[in-house]
Order: structure tokens, then sequence, then C-alpha cells
């Protein structure tokens, strides 16, 4: 009896697991959710191609200020990544015409505007040089992997 309890545990286990496969329409793929897209469009190419270039100089960024990009690396790449979200941006510019009379904002601007705001969010915070999570008050040793903090 208590076999035949376990066996159909382990089956209602494995049913509830392979559900959503066993479940899901062949030719039906689901759609990724966009983290970094403000806009409804999420078929918009150059949106996506904005998103990315944003998405990755906020990640140089944070791995600078972690001391996992050298300066020179650090540069060479958000200069790439500068250019292309600057491109993707006078697309944008391009395909949407600003109303008239209204003054359009630099697309150099606009990128250093959404620079300083993710250098303000940073401000402040300190950051383990091994495993990059940020360190909390003045502990003199990292909460998650536990390594001497630099003073």
């Amino acid at each position: 009896m208590l076999i035949l309890a376990g066996l159909l545990i382990a089956a209602l286990a494995v049913l509830l697991v392979l559900e959503p496969v066993l479940r899901a329409e062949p030719g039906v793929a689901v759609r990724p959710v966009a983290i970094f897209s403000d806009s409804d469009d999420e078929d918009d190419p150059v949106q996506r191609r904005r998103d990315r270039a944003l998405a990755a100089l906020k990640e140089i960024e944070f791995d600078h200020a972690t001391a996992k990009l050298s300066d020179a690396d650090y540069e060479r790449l958000r200069t790439s990544y500068t250019a292309e979200a600057l491109e993707a941006l006078r697309a944008t510019d391009g395909a949407a015409a600003a109303p008239a009379g209204a003054a359009a904002e630099s697309a150099d601007d606009a990128v250093e505007r959404l620079i300083a705001s993710a250098r303000a969010q940073a401000k402040g915070k300190k950051f383990c040089i091994e495993c990059g999570s940020p360190l909390e008050g003045s502990g003199r040793f990292c909460v998650e992997c536990g390594s001497k903090v630099a003073a």
C-alpha cells in the first residue's frame, strides 16, 4: 500500500511538471518580455537596437565600477556602445518627427542624460571586487562571498 501511494505521488509530480509541455500548442512560441522597452511596439528593430545598446552601457558602467573592466576597455566599449545608441536614437527621431515648434533634444544630450541618471543611482554605492554584489553599510567583509572589503 505504501509503495502504491509513493508511485501515485511520483506520477502526480511528473504530470504537474510536464503539464505545460503537454498542453502547449505546436507552432506557438512564447514571446520574450522586453525588459528595457518603454514602448508597446516590441517589433520595432530600431527600438530593440537602442534598448540593447543602453543595456550594454549600463552593464559596462557596472563592470567598470566593480573593477571588472580596465579603464582602456571601458573607454573603448563606451565609445562603441554610445555610438550605437546615438545611431539608434537618431533613427528613432527620424522615424517619429517632432511636432512643429517643439525644441528637439539632441541625441547626445539624451544619451548623456541616461548615463547621468544611471550614475546617480549608483553613486555612493560600493561593490565587492570579488563577486560584484553591493556592499551594505560599513562592513569589513562582503555578505555574499565573505571576501575582505578594502577600506
